[in-house]
């Protein structure tokens, strides 16, 4: 009996330990240093990016918390990057001791998720990291950077896979590949065509991949009830985002649902369905984002 009491109090002296060693670290926690650490290291990166935090704390389990998170390009701070309301980052603890220490990372954003790891393949300022990230039913018409890429509003559900890998501080000179997903979507038009003043679809997927600067669109394929189409090239990278430039083709073919938008008798509109099946054509978009140029073959 002498001897569980022994071993019972021993264990209520270390238990007592790790929960002081705990709240000191928690309170004695620096938040303010390690803060302007993730800001100098987003200045780092090519191109140079602007980080802000509401907040950052400590958690449980061993991780940091941060609030309020806004990411963009220095040269465009009102266009957003990221804005996510929260994002958990928490360490592989047994990794922690080696050189590539891993983390995992759950952000709350645009009314979704964003959850995967971050593996850091050295310590030292600009080494590479590679990571796999998951998107959830994340709301694309809430991204201000979408909505300026496209020059008009837009509306629909993110979900998919990216893979990347890279140094920290060159972001282009990386490889990956991805999966993305957007369902129930609308993208307005910048004026009318054959009746329509929005695409509205079901479906829209991409294969994508990432490298030597180039950005190359596998497939991207559309399906709607008015329209479908599909979509490949090349986007060649540049540090100003806006100057890269643009090499597609695709094909869209207008379908019955087009007719739903129309005005006429019921024969005219029968007609106009039965002669929709020969209005596919073939398109091309090239010239640099900001600009760019579309034109049927």
């Amino acid at each position: 009996m002498n001897n569980i009491i022994r071993h019972a109090r021993w264990l209520g002296y270390a238990f007592y330990a790790i929960a002081l060693t705990a709240g000191l670290l928690y309170y004695r926690f620096p938040s303010n240093a390690l803060k302007r650490y993730l800001v100098s290291e987003a200045a780092a990166a090519r191109p140079p990016m602007a980080l802000s935090l509401k907040g950052l704390h400590p958690q449980w389990p061993p991780g940091i918390h941060l609030d309020g998170v806004e990411l963009s390009l220095r040269e465009s701070l009102q266009q957003n990057l990221l804005q996510a309301e929260t994002i958990s980052i928490v360490p592989a603890l047994w990794t922690l001791a080696s050189r590539a220490p891993r983390y995992h990372v759950h952000a709350h954003a645009y009314e979704g998720d964003i959850m995967g790891h971050v593996r850091l393949q050295e310590k030292a300022a600009g080494a590479p990291f590679s990571t796999t990230l998951d998107f959830r039913d994340l709301h694309i018409g809430l991204h201000s950077y979408i909505r300026s890429l496209l020059g008009r509003p837009v509306e629909g559900k993110l979900n998919g896979r990216i893979r990347y890998a890279g140094p920290r501080d060159r972001l282009m000179d990386g490889e990956g590949e991805g999966t993305l997903v957007v369902s129930n979507g609308k993208v307005t038009l910048p004026q009318p065509i054959l009746g329509l003043t929005a695409i509205e679809f079901d479906r829209l997927s991409a294969t994508i991949s990432l490298k030597d600067r180039k950005v190359v669109l596998t497939r991207v394929q559309l399906d709607g009830k008015a329209l479908k189409g599909e979509l490949s090239g090349t986007i060649t990278l540049n540090l100003n985002p806006w100057r890269s430039t643009l090499d597609l083709k695709g094909t869209v073919e207008p379908l019955g649902g087009l007719v739903e938008h129309l005005k006429g008798d019921a024969a005219t509109l029968g007609f106009l369905r039965q002669g929709l099946k020969k209005l596919g054509r073939s398109f091309v978009i090239q010239g640099v984002m900001e600009k760019p140029t579309f034109r049927f073959l």
